[in-house]
């Protein structure tokens, strides 16, 4: 009887290869040849699942998804806002080597269009829900745009080593209490409202 193969266990044994690889070695490491290699399998096993690597990347895009998710979860099973982005911010070896990872495939995905299409439907989903933790922001949405976008920023400060993990995770997490605090921070009177003392005066006896 012919032995059967887990085809799915195989593509997810190849993509985690290609993960190991992002993160020790960078994007240029990804050639057919090196991660048959890293996956312990043969080259033509891996052109069988996967012909290019075009086709790899873009099968990766799921892996580093599950990677986030991952993440995530493991902050808690009902996880605040502050926990879930510090959370991915590059602050031990394992999130430090998904920073790696995630900024290897973004450099491959702004010549992809394809594979840029993918990430962004994955980003609009994550920033929708970042947004619907901000209920008491007037633009929940843009405020939601701009943490991420800090978050990316930090992620890539820190994995270059032009920030310290301590400092980009004070920054973001004054970023999201601003954001959260947005209605409770006083505002500042507009240019034509009476001050304290002007009201006194306008006030009748």
């Amino acid at each position: 009887m012919p032995k059967r193969v887990d085809h799915s266990s195989r593509r997810a044994t190849i993509s985690d290869a290609v993960m190991r690889l992002l993160a020790r070695d960078g994007l240029e490491s990804i050639s057919l040849r090196h991660v048959a290699a890293e996956a312990g399998v043969s080259a033509g096993q891996v052109q069988h699942y996967f012909p290019s690597k075009e086709a790899m990347m873009e099968f990766a895009t799921t892996t580093i998804a599950d990677r986030i998710a991952t993440r995530i979860s493991a902050a808690g099973p009902d996880p605040d806002l502050r926990q879930i982005l510090t959370t991915l911010l590059p602050t031990d070896p394992e999130s430090a080597a998904d920073a790696r990872i995630l900024i290897g495939y973004l450099a491959f995905a702004t010549v992809r269009p394809q594979i840029a299409e993918t990430l962004k439907m994955n980003g609009l989903g994550f920033r929708d829900h970042v947004a619907g933790m901000l209920p008491d922001h007037p633009d929940p949405t843009a405020a939601a745009e701009s943490l991420l976008a800090l978050l990316d920023g930090l992620a890539l400060h820190v994995t270059i080593g032009q920030l310290s993990p301590d400092k980009a995770r004070a920054l973001l997490t004054t970023a999201i209490d601003d954001a959260q605090g947005y209605r409770t921070r006083p505002r500042p009177p507009a240019d034509d409202a009476p001050t304290a003392d002007q009201e006194e005066t306008l006030t009748p006896n």
